[in-house]
């Protein structure tokens, strides 16, 4: 990699003397990296940090620990979850390595010691069957509301797909009675029977003739060329969340409840954690591996069948 002259260390620092700035460019330099991801999380955390700081820039060497204690504090009186204030003050500290690294600042006070960038236990969340059974008949008379729920569904029925492999899941991938797809987070390559109840969900959201390559209206093209996944991720949990409230649920669904009420179903229905890491495309240690590499497509499929039909008898 080419390093950067004195001229243009010149050129950043110019831009880079506020921190608004400096975040700027390196969402610039993410997306140019193709790290779109980063750069999504990234533009959130100086959007709220615009917010805190009203609109008025800082300059880095005026980056202490107070400050950023204080935004810390700001986020979570915001009713953020932990893990969520972690992901922003992390793209912040990045940020400011990254300004201590190309000498844009002379000295780093470390602001960012002593400021939560861990990663806080969740509990993993599973509904029961009469939860979901609510889910299955309650009367919705939005069309943004039930295609939520279809999604929601569509993902209990095959074995907990995530819903970024749901968004990216193509036509050309269902074929032959089957669901062929590599996860996005594992890369593992997956081999779904879909059940009727899942081709149902597929047939009422496929359109003829579309020139969309994708099975759902999830994902469409936007100017700066991505494809929208992480509004799109966004808007499905706020629907969620106001589905839980129409069903009565105390805790908010999200996009991973019903990959976990999946395997929770499964285990619940006598199918095994082996079975279960293999439907869910989990990577595992490499004994593991070995047992799971033996299973086959019915095997999974069978299952699959049992835990629907534990959910759906009588809807068909």
């Amino acid at each position: 990699m080419k390093r950067e002259t004195k001229h243009d260390r010149s050129h950043n620092k110019n831009l880079s003397t506020g921190y608004f700035r400096l975040m700027e460019e390196r969402i610039r330099q993410l997306t140019a990296q193709g790290k779109n991801k980063a750069a999504s999380n990234s533009r959130c955390a100086l959007k709220h940090l615009r917010a805190y700081r009203k609109g008025q820039d800082i300059l880095l060497a005026d980056v202490t620990h107070l400050l950023v204690s204080e935004f810390q504090d700001y986020l979570i009186r915001k009713e953020m979850k932990l893990n969520t204030v972690s992901l922003y003050l992390r793209m912040l500290r990045a940020a400011y390595n990254y300004a201590v690294e190309e000498e844009l600042i002379s000295e780093d006070r470390h602001p960012f010691r002593k400021a939560f960038t861990g990663q806080e236990k969740t509990r993993k969340r599973a509904l029961p069957p009469q939860v979901v059974g609510r889910i299955l008949t309650v009367r919705l008379s939005d069309p943004q509301l039930e295609f939520a729920r279809d999604l929601f569904l569509f993902s209990l029925y095959t074995q907990g797909m995530p819903f970024v492999d749901i968004a990216h899941l193509k036509n050309t991938q269902v074929r032959n009675g089957c669901i062929v797809y590599r996860r996005h987070k594992t890369h593992r390559t997956l081999q779904v029977r879909i059940d009727p109840h899942a081709q149902r969900i597929i047939d009422k959201y496929r359109t003829a003739g579309s020139a969309s390559p994708y099975v759902f209206p999830i994902l469409h093209p936007r100017e700066d060329g991505s494809l929208g996944y992480d509004s799109a991720l966004r808007v499905y949990n706020k629907r969620l969340h106001h589905l839980s409230k129409l069903i009565g649920l105390d805790e908010p669904l999200t996009s991973y409840v019903s990959r976990h009420t999946w395997a929770s179903l499964a285990r619940a229905n006598g199918i095994s954690d082996t079975i279960i890491c293999e439907a869910m495309g989990h990577n595992n240690v490499a004994t593991t591996s070995i047992y799971l590499a033996s299973l086959d497509t019915d095997t999974i499929a069978s299952a699959n069948q049992r835990l629907i039909a534990s959910l759906t008898q009588g809807l068909l």
